[in-house]
């Protein structure tokens, strides 16, 4: 059976598997080598011009590196792809093989990881670039931003960061390409097993591969992937920025990558099994996961998402301030406080602090992002002990706040 014909776990697990002198590992060895010699100087002259595939410089390709983007290409249908040292080197090779220039306009819809929009806001609208955000839920609004400006680049995640909001990527897609611009997908939170944007017709696709792909907290790096048009430019970012992925993390992500189907479908099945008793527990003031049928984008979730995968996190607003927030995070037993998503464990972030701490107060208003809102990345643990010491932390944390409040009576 050809690999065309395989389906995706399959593909999860045997994708990327390269035949080493004659040699068939069931794991791949590590290359921790920063050169490779050639047979010859004009075989060197050949890899160097790039005319057949091969390693000089670790820079600019190694075995490991190579195996994980030819594992992802498969899995997102890619022609070309890069590895980089984290999802943020990532998002910038993407707009740096748009052909982001001086006097070009990024749109960024709202609803992206905060350093995201740090990204384009700071470095590169120091070189002329300059930055629009808007509401991509807003599709009017949208369309008129696109015909007025004329981005070179739009910038957006299939599940936003961190409410989790559904765009409409296939209406999305014709109002960007109709407008001549070119259309970024951060598919991080989703994973090739819930969307493949570039079959929804996005033009670059981009992963945090710290997140699900890795999956163990344990190693970082990022992804593009995109058509064969984009190969130069993301080729010539790598070489040139230096922003190569370690081969000892593309071996950890690649074997990360073996086990997705597995993690992620449990993570999945966990979070909306503790999203629903999270909501039935009436203890929060807004439960936000994609498949509830209360989330504002459920209708737009529930015609483009498999019907069982609504990804692997909850959002939570508790009521009450950063206050609140700090004696929720500061009760959870299991539970731990940490900046991530996609690991094996059940992990808590306050947005206000980490994910979207550079953003003003009236930007995260904007986003509907408050003070007293968590964003909890759902493990593997047994999800009635997730929810379990989610409640004992919240009860106590909302008590506490009873309690001054009597006091100051």
């Amino acid at each position: 059976m050809g690999e065309k014909a395989w389906q995706r776990n399959t593909l999860l697990v045997h994708a990327g598997t390269p035949q080493i002198d004659h040699i068939q590992p069931t794991a791949l060895p590590i290359f921790p080598s920063t050169t490779y010699q050639s047979e010859s100087a004009e075989k060197l002259d050949q890899l160097m011009a790039g005319d057949i595939p091969g390693f000089s410089y670790a820079r600019h390709g190694n075995p490991n590196v190579q195996a994980l983007v030819e594992a992802v290409k498969q899995l997102e249908g890619a022609e070309t792809g890069i590895a980089t040292a984290s999802g943020m080197a990532a998002i910038d090779a993407a707009l740096y093989a748009t052909h982001v220039r001086p006097n070009d306009t990024v749109l960024v819809s709202q609803d992206v990881y905060g350093a995201s929009l740090n990204l384009v806001g700071s470095i590169w609208t120091e070189a002329d670039v300059k930055l629009i955000v808007a509401d991509l839920t807003d599709l009017a609004r949208f369309e008129s931003l696109l015909q007025e400006h004329k981005p070179r680049s739009v910038l957006m995640e299939t599940l936003s960061n961190p409410l989790l909001k559904v765009l409409d990527l296939p209406r999305i897609e014709k109002l960007v390409h109709q407008a001549g611009s070119q259309l970024i997908v951060d598919n991080t939170f989703t994973t090739p097993l819930m969307m493949q944007p570039l079959e929804l017709g996005a033009d670059i696709v981009v992963h945090s591969a710290t997140k699900y792909f890795a999956g163990h907290g344990d190693a970082m790096g990022g992804v593009v992937l995109a058509s064969n048009h984009y190969h130069d430019r993301l080729v010539q970012y790598v070489k040139l920025r230096g922003a190569v992925l370690g081969v000892f993390e593309a071996w950890l992500i690649h074997r990360g990558l073996r086990t997705l189907g597995v993690r992620f479908e449990r993570q999945c099945q966990n979070a909306a099994q503790i999203a629903q008793s999270l909501l039935d527990a009436q203890v929060f003031s807004r439960v936000f996961y994609p498949l509830l049928p209360n989330h504002p984008t459920y209708s737009t979730a529930k015609h483009l998402l498999p019907p069982t995968l609504g990804g692997g996190v909850v959002t939570l607003d508790l009521g009450g301030s950063k206050d609140t927030v700090f004696r929720f995070l500061n009760e959870l037993k299991l539970v731990a406080s940490a900046t991530t998503v996609g690991d094996i464990y059940t992990l808590c972030l306050y947005p206000v602090v980490a994910s979207h701490r550079n953003q003003t107060p009236k930007e995260r208003d904007a986003m509907g992002i408050t003070d007293s809102m968590v964003r909890v990345s759902v493990g593997l643990e047994d999800p009635e002990d997730v929810v379990r010491d989610i409640i004992q932390a919240a009860k106590s944390a909302q008590q506490r706040d009873d309690s001054v409040i009597m006091q100051q009576d």
